[in-house]
């Protein structure tokens, strides 16, 4: 007896399967990149956590939280100073905090750890050498020597945009540039409590001893209420550039590579490609909607990018003496 033979698929039924197929997909893709990206949002706050910790770390050892950076010219950041309490002992090592940026060798100046970068916006990264001034410095902003330099993601909060000068010790934020207290003031070759602080640019003077000007003590808003560390605004399409503050991240060269400002006139920018007139200065992320903080109390906080600026400068500031009610997230 003959067998029946299978019947095979018609047009109609092959384009309803395919159809199916696409659909599925459709609706797959979205949660494996929310998934994704929920992922990266948990690992960009643990970072923020660790550093938080960290710069408490630092502040049991030296009595006063990391500077924001040591001073001009190319001496360190923040970023090397607390390496030593983030298991990078091996690169601190390479580092002598005396000496500029263009000083140090290579190991030093391009070691890039993961702890310094949000997975949302990009994996470990260097500045290129065309983005951190020229060979032979003429000024202050050439102090990098024209040398590559690792990136980082993550600055310290300095100000709130109402001292004028959130780049120097006037800075109302938890973290602002350090106290050299050698050599000592007044310095022959520059200005501002800095050495070398005046163009033409001259060698370095190695910095034999510095202090910090902040402590938890002097933070009178309250540790818990008081920014301290928070995600960088680089737009897209500018990563590793000097004009996004994005040059090397361990020289304080350009002092908004390590540190950003936050309040009316610096918002939070509201998407990696925000161009506001102080882009360069505001905190940001690529976390859609909102930007992560530590605050000094350790805690890691999700602010919203639409949050009033002078809600968001209450917080950059110190010495805010009225209460600031946090959004609870």
């Amino acid at each position: 007896m003959a067998c029946a033979g299978r019947r095979a698929l018609t047009l109609i039924e092959l384009l309803v399967v395919i159809a199916v197929i696409a659909i599925m997909i459709a609706l797959l893709v979205p949660a494996v990149q929310r998934a994704r990206e929920a992922a990266a949002r948990t690992q960009c706050s643990n970072n923020l956590k660790q550093l938080a910790l960290s710069c408490h770390a630092y502040h049991d050892g030296h009595k006063f939280l990391p500077p924001a950076r040591v001073a001009r010219d190319g001496y360190a950041t923040w970023p090397v100073l607390i390496m030593p309490y983030v298991d990078q002992d091996a690169v601190y090592s390479e580092w002598d905090i005396t000496q500029g940026f263009s000083s140090q060798n290579d190991i030093a100046r391009e070691s890039a750890p993961a702890l310094f970068f949000c997975p949302s916006r990009r994996p470990p990264m260097i500045s290129p050498a065309s983005q951190n001034g020229r060979a032979v410095p003429r000024t202050s902003a050439d102090a990098n020597g024209g040398l590559a330099g690792a990136c980082g993601d993550y600055g310290c909060c300095s100000d709130d945009g109402s001292s004028g000068a959130p780049n120097t010790n006037q800075g109302t934020g938890a973290m602002i540039v350090a106290h050299v207290l050698l050599p000592a003031p007044p310095y022959p070759l520059g200005t501002d409590n800095q050495p070398n602080g005046a163009p033409p640019h001259l060698p370095l003077i190695p910095i034999v001893k510095f202090e910090g000007y902040t402590t938890f003590v002097s933070l009178t808003a309250g540790a818990s209420n008081t920014l301290l560390l928070g995600e960088k605004h680089v737009r897209l399409g500018y990563l590793g550039t000097q004009g996004d503050g994005d040059a090397t991240y361990y020289s304080g060269a350009n002092f908004n590579t390590a540190q950003r400002v936050a309040g009316p006139g610096y918002p939070l920018a509201r998407d990696p490609s925000d161009s506001n007139v102080n882009h360069c200065d505001m905190f940001g992320s690529w976390h859609p909607g909102l930007c992560l903080f530590a605050f000094a109390d350790g805690s890691v906080r999700s602010l919203e990018v639409s949050i009033d600026p002078t809600t968001l400068g209450m917080m950059a500031n110190r010495m805010t003496e009225e209460p600031v009610c946090l959004p609870d997230r």
